[in-house]
């Protein structure tokens, strides 16, 4: 069986850039966050579980309302933990789940809070993506048309740069100066070992 890898980053660090170029190599990436989405919106247990800590208006018929979402837990962080405490172990089985299919030596599990979480208990090795804050900025703001403070409010809710890369076996550059690939390939080797 394989054993499991974690891939994290703070936010518009380019750790799901990372994770497609360790795809392309070949290793079965789980990107927690799309998955998170997706049970938001399927997993029936979940979805009464936030309704009752949300109120019914946090989905709108199908479909939760991700913006509104955001802006009540990214402001409270006792809600935030409340909601991450429902979330975290129905990602977690559904990884467990995805890498139970995969024939490779080891699998990724890609999360923005994957140490924060403590989710990290189940990998065996950790690699940190980082990026200079005034460029994750700049990257989010891009991708999601986010306003400055809302990008700002979910940096705050994650681990820093140091003391992520801290807690990291291993660890990617992503400042647009340092090629990726050979950083990945890099890890990729000692990983195989």
């Amino acid at each position: 069986m394989a054993y499991f890898v974690g891939l994290t980053g703070g936010i518009g660090s380019g750790k799901t850039l990372v994770g497609q170029v360790f795809s392309t190599m070949g290793v079965p990436v789980f990107n927690a966050d799309e998955e998170t989405k997706k049970l938001y919106d399927t997993d029936a247990t979940l979805r009464t579980q936030l309704v009752n800590l949300l109120g019914t208006e946090i989905y709108d018929g199908r479909k939760l309302r991700r913006k509104l979402m955001a802006a009540r837990i990214f402001a409270d962080d006792a809600l935030l933990e409340k909601v991450n405490a429902l979330v975290h172990p129905v990602v977690v089985d559904c990884f467990r789940t995805y890498a139970a299919q995969q024939h490779a030596p080891y699998v990724l599990m890609e999360s923005a809070i994957l140490l924060e979480s403590g989710i990290a208990s189940i990998v065996r090795k950790t690699i940190a993506v980082t990026a200079p804050e005034t460029l994750r900025l700049q990257r989010v703001q891009q991708r999601d048309g986010l306003p400055e403070k809302a990008v700002r409010l979910r940096i705050r809710q994650q681990w820093t740069d140091e003391r992520r890369n801290a807690a990291a076996d291993f660890i990617i550059v992503n400042d647009g100066k340092q090629a990726l690939l050979p950083q990945v390939i890099a890890i990729h080797e000692k990983l195989m070992c």
